[in-house]
């Protein structure tokens, strides 16, 4: 391939690429993502919707959109804010953020900080 070819051909493959990210990106927005990742897990700030204090899950809806999720507790799951200290301590309507970690199918709960 000449000089000039290969050089648009390099323009061409980091133009798609950073349009490919900003498109990653709107979408995200579009979706309304506002998840944060950290070292822990992930934070999902909403509304206790639904509580099985028997099997250790609780649903949250999450705040500003229709997303809900049920997540599963274990002994490692770590409590915080206002009487909180497992999840017999939720109450439906409570606005709590929960850290947590995908294993498998489930949505384990590291941490639940209630608001």
């Amino acid at each position: 391939m000449s000089h000039g070819k290969a050089h648009a051909w390099e323009s061409l493959q980091y133009s798609f690429g950073a349009a490919l990210r900003g498109f990653v990106v709107l979408l995200g927005l579009a979706m309304g993502v506002t998840s944060v990742q950290s070292g822990e897990g992930t934070e999902f700030p909403g509304t206790v919707v639904s509580i099985d204090q028997s099997e250790g899950k609780f649903a949250v809806k999450k705040d500003g959109g229709g997303t809900r999720f049920t997540f599963v507790t274990d002994d490692k799951t770590a409590y915080s804010g206002m009487g909180l200290t497992s999840v017999k301590d939720l109450k439906k309507d409570d606005h709590v953020v929960v850290t947590y970690q995908v294993k498998g199918t489930k949505y384990v709960a590291t941490g639940v900080a209630k608001k």
